[in-house]
């Protein structure tokens, strides 16, 4: 599958924080507010990836802005505005921003500072007039990218989610098998564990984004409430088949090592139940049917228990400290399978009461 052009790799985001943009310079204009560009810069740096962050940030930057105005003008006041000054003001507005915890408005609030006092008039009065035109242009950038953040394009972070969740495991399952054949390059896995990290924090950032946006609803909350526990079990799924993934790959002398027929068991039992994940990823996007992937399940799942009575077995009749190595990977595949049964009843549990809202809307270039 090729890769898209830049330009139709546009994030949503990037393209709201160019409306966003616009239309607080449009509005700076309008009212005759100069420089309407602080409005404009204002909007930039305030665009959040969800709409409930959007309002926080929003209230936020409202209390971090009015703080930084209040320092600006009574430093002005007090000290004049040298450059000594500007700083000292910077410093102090970072100190009760840190104290407050208004962590995500310091650097806004900083620019506010500066942009306030370097106005550059001479009378008080017209000076305080200027400073609340200028927090008036603020105040209209982070109300412009909320606003918009809000009405247009409305972020869909369960697809996403999904799809992250669903790209990161199929590449999992690849490697997994080449592994298991022993065709793996070693250099290739390295770098491509590597980017499993990368993705593994982008998937992270997405279940933090949809499990804090805010549904009304109250049918809808209850969908959304059980799709949260759903994709934390995908999460913690894939999470495991990562970790076997390395233990594979960190003790591959002894895993090649293993008598055939015990290895042949292993690679049997572990695919089986990389298949039975597959199955349940489908299953959760209604592309499988229901009877069939039961019945396939309980053939699969059998190899739970199988797994850790060959191994002691054979553990107790040729143990060798090479076979010590082998027990987090056996552990793991163990644990796997126990969590592969957990998802595989929630996403039961979700298709018999929400039947309509099975289906994922998913870009299949989400990761390229």
């Amino acid at each position: 599958m090729g890769r898209s052009s830049p330009i139709m790799r546009l994030g949503a985001r990037s393209l709201k924080t160019g409306i966003a943009v616009a239309i607080s310079l449009i509005i700076a204009a309008f009212f005759n507010l100069v420089p309407p560009i602080m409005a404009g810069v204002a909007a930039a740096v305030t665009t959040q990836p969800s709409v409930r962050r959007s309002y926080r940030t929003m209230v936020q930057n409202i209390y971090g802005n009015l703080i930084g105005a209040a320092i600006a003008i009574l430093f002005v006041i007090s000290f004049g505005a040298n450059p000594i000054v500007v700083g000292l003001a910077v410093v102090i507005v970072i100190v009760i921003h840190l104290k407050f915890r208004l962590y995500d408005t310091v650097t806004l609030s900083m620019v506010t500072v500066i942009f306030i006092m370097s106005s550059g008039e001479s009378n008080i009065s017209l000076f305080i007039i200027d400073a609340a035109k200028r927090f008036v242009l603020v105040f209209i950038g982070v109300g412009s990218a909320t606003l918009v953040n809000t009405l247009i394009l409305p972020p869909r972070y369960d697809d996403d989610l999904y799809e992250g969740i669903v790209s990161q495991t199929t590449e999992l399952f690849k490697w997994i098998r080449l592994l298991g054949e022993g065709a793996s390059d070693n250099t290739k896995i390295k770098s491509e564990r590597a980017a499993f990290d990368v993705k593994k924090l982008k998937i992270a950032n997405y279940y933090h984004w949809y499990k804090e946006e805010r549904v009304y609803s109250r049918k809808l909350r209850v969908v959304k409430l059980r799709r949260v526990v759903i994709f934390r079990e995908m999460i913690a799924t894939t999470g495991l088949l990562h970790r076997i993934l390395d233990e594979m790959d960190r003790n591959e002398n002894a895993y090649r090592l293993m008598p055939s027929d015990f290895k042949k068991n292993l690679k049997e039992q572990l695919y089986a139940l990389v298949a039975y994940h597959e199955r349940v990823l489908l299953k959760f996007d209604g592309k499988i049917r229901k009877k069939r992937h039961e019945e396939q399940a309980k053939k699969d799942f059998r190899y739970k228990t199988e797994l850790a009575a060959a191994f002691t077995a054979y553990f107790e009749t040729n143990g060798t400290d090479d076979l010590l190595d082998l027990f987090p990977l056996i552990a793991s595949v163990i644990d796997y399978s126990r969590h592969i049964e957990h998802l595989d009843m929630l996403v039961g549990s979700f298709q018999t009461y929400h039947k309509k809202e099975n289906r994922m809307k998913v870009n299949q270039d989400w990761f390229d």
